[in-house]
């Protein structure tokens, strides 16, 4: 039945135990939110590529889609209340990016993929234009049974990274170019000019775009991504629906003004 359950929400999908993961739990706010005596956790893939040229997009591709934490919250919402329905006697939490729950580390552990050395999980399906989401429950369910791995180690990202983020022992966020145009208040010299020759006001996908295990990524996006994609950032009327949002608007203001003015 569960399997039914999961399978409405989410293609891909795999589950881990959670002890595999619970000394690795990140600390916060809602770490609180996962149930006393947890048992499984419930790892679903949600692809966003979407079908078309990404060549004048002034965005990262995980942001042209609608804000993938209200549709993938709204899928988990309504994932976990099937699954009250038919477990009443167990409990479930959702979580997505912000989660207690290394969502790599699961998302490998349950055999969705494996690492990349840019941090984040590649599927042998979808490459890494995947979003996370997961199900914290205290059923115990049968588990993928998979050990952590590694990607093909060719190094390409690494070399490609124009902050040079990208280490052995993970990605350095402080000078990491996606992290630094979501930054607040005034940038430095050299962090404008990174945005500038980048051409991108949100995110960076150097690394997924130049990494051979994303050659060939299905493009078959998650249905709440199949509507209202915008390729470039839009500062005009209501933008709760966009990833960018959180930071506010004067962030990615900012931004497109270090773009538009290297191009002016």
């Amino acid at each position: 039945m569960i399997d039914s359950i999961i399978s409405e929400t989410a293609e891909i999908y795999g589950i881990c135990s959670f002890d595999r993961v619970k000394e690795s739990l990140i600390q916060c706010r809602k770490i609180k939110l996962i149930p006393e005596n947890s048992q499984s956790v419930i790892v679903m893939l949600f692809p966003y590529l979407l079908d078309g040229s990404y060549a004048d997009s002034d965005i990262s591709k995980y942001a042209v889609v609608r804000d993938y934490h209200i549709v993938i919250e709204e899928a988990l919402g309504k994932t976990v209340e099937k699954l009250k329905a038919s477990y009443p006697d167990e409990k479930f939490a959702a979580f997505t990016d912000n989660s207690p729950i290394p969502e790599v580390k699961a998302a490998v552990l349950s055999g969705l993929g494996v690492k990349g050395k840019n941090g984040l999980l590649i599927n042998k399906k979808y490459g890494s234009w995947v979003f996370i989401g997961e199900i914290v429950t205290t059923l115990k369910l049968k588990c993928s049974n998979s050990a952590e791995s590694y990607c093909l180690g060719c190094d390409k990202c690494v070399r490609s990274c124009p902050t040079s983020a990208i280490k052995a022992d993970g990605v350095n966020k402080a000078i990491c170019l996606s992290d630094i145009t979501q930054r607040k208040g005034e940038l430095s010299q050299t962090e404008r000019n990174l945005i500038a020759e980048s051409g991108c006001a949100w995110g960076c996908d150097i690394c997924q775009n130049i990494c051979p295990m994303n050659a060939n990524a299905v493009v078959a996006p998650f249905a709440g991504f199949r509507d209202g994609a915008s390729f470039s950032a839009s500062l005009d009327g209501d933008i709760s629906d966009r990833a960018y949002a959180w930071r506010g608007k004067k962030v990615i203001e900012r931004n497109l003004h270090i773009i538009n003015k290297k191009e002016g």
